[in-house]
Parts: C-alpha cells; sequence; structure tokens
C-alpha cells in the first residue's frame, strides 16, 4: 500500500511524468522505490481509471513523454488507501508514517482511528520486548538491541500523544485539499 499511496499523493498536485514522480518519491523514501515498481503501479492505475496519461511534446524532432494525471477515481482510491487503519498494516512504520504525513487529507475520525491502532502496535510490541528483557542477560548483545528497541516504543508511545494532542487542536479542511483547491487540481 505505501508505494500505492506514495506514488498517487505523487500525481495530487498536478500531472507530473514518470521520472518526475519518481524524483518526489525519492525525497520522501530515499530513493527506494525503482522502475520495476513504479511504472507497473502506473500502469495498474491507468488500466482501473485511476490515472490518465497523456503523451506530452518535449521539442521537435523527440518524442513526446508520457505524462500522468491523477483522476477524481485516483484521488478516492487515494483517500482509501489512506482510511485504512488495520493494525496488520500499521506495525509497518513507513505504512503508519504516510498516513501522519497526509493527515490533512482524511477526516479527524480517521486520522484517530490510526493513531489508535498504532498505540496498540506500539504497546503490544514494547510490552513483548519488555518481557525479554529479564532473560537477555546472558547476551548483552542481544540485550543493547531489546533496550534500543525499548526507548524506541517509548519515545514512539510520546509522540502518538503528541499527535493525539494535535488531533484536538487540528480543524479539518473539508475540501480534504491542502491546497485549498476544492476541484483538488492544483498547479503542480
Amino acid at each position: 500500500m505505501y508505494s500505492d499511496i506514495v506514488i498517487l499523493r505523487g500525481l495530487l498536485q498536478g500531472p507530473r511524468h514518470g521520472y518526475e514522480i519518481k524524483k518526489y518519491i525519492a525525497r520522501i523514501d530515499g530513493g527506494l522505490l525503482n522502475n520495476n515498481t513504479l511504472y507497473p503501479a502506473l500502469r495498474r492505475f491507468e488500466q482501473r481509471g485511476e490515472v490518465e496519461k497523456v503523451a506530452e511534446e518535449v521539442s521537435p524532432g523527440r518524442p513526446p513523454r508520457k505524462v500522468y494525471r491523477l483522476t477524481a477515481q485516483g484521488r478516492a482510491r487515494l483517500l482509501s488507501l489512506l482510511a485504512v487503519a488495520d493494525p496488520l498494516v500499521l506495525m509497518k512504520e513507513e505504512e503508519f508514517q504516510v498516513r501522519v504525513g497526509l493527515f490533512d487529507l482524511v477526516e479527524p475520525e480517521v486520522r484517530r482511528r490510526i493513531v489508535e491502532a498504532r498505540r496498540d502496535c506500539v504497546e503490544h510490541s514494547l510490552a513483548l520486548q519488555e518481557e525479554l528483557l529479564p532473560g537477555s542477560q546472558a547476551h548483552p548483545w542481544g540485550m543493547r538491541v531489546l533496550r534500543f528497541n525499548i526507548e524506541r516504543h517509548r519515545l514512539e508511545l510520546a509522540w502518538l500523544d503528541e499527535l493525539e494532542a494535535a488531533l484536538e487542536e487540528t480543524p479539518h479542511d473539508p475540501t480534504g485539499d491542502p491546497t485549498g483547491n476544492p476541484t483538488g487540481n492544483a498547479a503542480g
């Protein structure tokens, strides 16, 4: 789901050609998404009517480049993916973080469900890690890993507290569009 979300988000602010989408995503994931993921996803979105592909002239004598545009159906698909609060999905940090990064696009209740589901995952994982700690004394390197993970979970729980507080303070933009444009078609 993560790659679908970031690809569709890459088109939210306007049409882009594949390389532009890839550069946008690289700023998010450090360049992990490759052409073997991007272009099949774009074809799949196009087949489902979520993305339209048009040929754009670059310069005389050069072949046109393909430009992708998000459709209303694609925007609905993005919002649907963002609303997933399945704990099995949200166990993955990137799945949770991409949703939080796009909270401005979803309803407050969806935001709350996502944060609550992630909190449940982190609390469960923390409890399991803490149970292992007493038996790890004979394994000093393993104990270091456990302590690191326990601290990381505690830090994330504090961050989740901050997110929950921010949810109470942040109004929802009814257009669901960070640009404030009710059509969702901002210039990019």
